[in-house]
């Protein structure tokens, strides 16, 4: 189970089950980093280097979403408060190195990014948060979208690569 130490997911049955019950899911919640106050992660969410995630209070992660944070430079996925995740987010901290044509990608290691979701965004279903991503206070993404650059405060954004549909009124 040491190799698991850092994860859970469908992927492995011990942890897995566990999401099918509230009072058992906050076994797993003391493998994340910091846990918030009335968050409730679903079954078949994965959580890779849950040592680096943090997640504020009244946050639910919804099935199929999977967040991979693992990583030894201490790159983190922040999630805030009151952020709604539609099914299906996926976001990452790493990205592989491409810069010698010499050597294969395999062969060039990584490059770790943070990813900050601030309080009161709301992530579409299936969306995709590439590394060194900020999602703003109250941002909308919407759904099926890749979100390769900052998303501002109060703004909604769109399609692959997003890019601003709206500012909202505030």
């Amino acid at each position: 189970m040491s190799k698991f130490k850092n994860r859970f997911g469908p992927d492995i049955l011990r942890t897995h089950w566990m999401l099918y019950f509230k009072s058992l899911r906050k076994i797993l919640y003391k493998k994340i980093s910091k846990v918030g106050k009335n968050v409730d992660i679903r079954p078949f969410v994965t959580i890779v280097g849950t040592q680096n995630v943090e997640i504020g209070d009244n946050v639910v992660l919804r099935p199929y979403t999977s967040i991979y944070a693992d990583n030894d430079e201490g790159k983190k996925v922040i999630i805030g408060n009151d952020v709604l995740l539609a099914p299906n987010v996926y976001m990452i901290v790493n990205n592989h190195n491409y810069n010698d044509i010499n050597l294969n990608i395999s062969e060039q290691g990584y490059t770790y990014k943070d990813i900050i979701i601030k309080d009161g965004a709301w992530i579409g279903y299936g969306a995709v948060i590439l590394p060194g991503v900020t999602i703003g206070k109250h941002a909308i993404v919407a759904a099926g979208s890749v979100v390769t650059k900052d998303v501002e405060d109060y703004t909604v954004v769109g399609g692959v690569p997003a890019k601003l549909i709206k500012k909202l009124d505030t």
